[in-house]
């Protein structure tokens, strides 16, 4: 059902954003019967709102049957909001709330090739505190945030990111082998959450949990602190902290949005693909 506008003018702009939403669920030109009846409005009326939308630039022809696409500035307009909205500035409140909240860094980050790509990083207000920044990238297979992205990827997707092993040692704690990350990932599939137990760092333990709504898993949250306060019985409290940033971040539209864009740039390969 249309929605109820409060004029004439503003029921012409309702349809022709309806217009636009409807170009933008298909992968291909639409046709204007086609149009017509998804919005269940007369070829007449459609006919006239796409002349307006096509002189504007927001919609084009495709071909003479004639079938309609996006215009050159609806995509131009799109890709400045993409430009300006990053999904890292979009999650820096929530990781500022849950580094005051716990007192430790919090941390977003995302697969970028055989690595992972810290969007944002929120340091708390204290002097013990584990540094990183916001850009800097680091190994999957001994960070927190590594480790619960491979786990969530397909079994055929992990070779896509993890080089040969032995990979890197960095403290006695460091996983070296493929066979043990394998039984490591069982682990965190079953606990949904992971833990960087002084692998990267010693004296430092990350954990980490996956954005929900995230349907190719390739984002999480984490927290960084001292080994000696994220004890296996604290860890439980701070996990529950964890989880509400992770799902606040995952009904935040626009930083699924943004996170898109990101996948665009680094597509997340399919199990079966090379």
């Amino acid at each position: 059902m249309e929605p109820r506008s409060t004029s004439y003018h503003s029921q012409g702009l309702t349809r022709a954003l309806r217009v636009l939403r409807t170009l933008g669920a298909h992968d291909e030109p639409i046709a204007l019967a086609q149009l017509s009846r998804q919005l269940e409005l007369p070829k007449s009326t459609l006919v006239r709102l796409l002349s307006v939308l096509e002189a504007e630039g927001f919609v084009r022809k495709a071909t003479d049957a004639p079938t309609f696409e996006f215009g050159d500035a609806l995509i131009e307009i799109a890709n400045n909001a993409i430009h300006r909205v990053d999904a890292g500035t979009v999650a820096a409140p929530h990781l500022r709330h849950l580094a005051e909240a716990t007192g430790y860094t919090s941390n977003v980050g995302v697969l970028a090739g055989e690595a992972v790509l810290h969007l944002r990083v929120e340091e708390p207000q204290r002097a013990l505190r584990f540094r990183s920044s916001s850009g800097s990238i680091d190994h999957l297979h001994c960070t927190g945030l590594g480790k619960m992205l491979l786990a969530t990827l397909p079994h055929d997707a992990r070779a896509e990111y993890l080089p040969p092993a032995p990979y890197p040692t960095f403290t006695p704690r460091t996983l070296t082998t493929l066979p043990q990350l394998e039984k490591e990932f069982d682990r965190i599939r079953t606990n949904r959450y992971s833990v960087d137990d002084e692998e990267r760092d010693s004296g430092v333990i990350c954990l980490a949990v996956p954005v929900p709504n995230d349907q190719q898993a390739v984002c999480a949250v984490s927290i960084a602190g001292p080994a000696g306060e994220l004890t296996p019985a604290h860890r439980l409290d701070v996990l529950q902290a964890l989880t509400e940033t992770a799902a606040a971040l995952g009904s935040e539209s626009r930083f699924l949005s943004a996170l898109r864009a990101f996948r665009d740039a680094y597509p997340i390969p399919h199990e079966g693909t090379s």
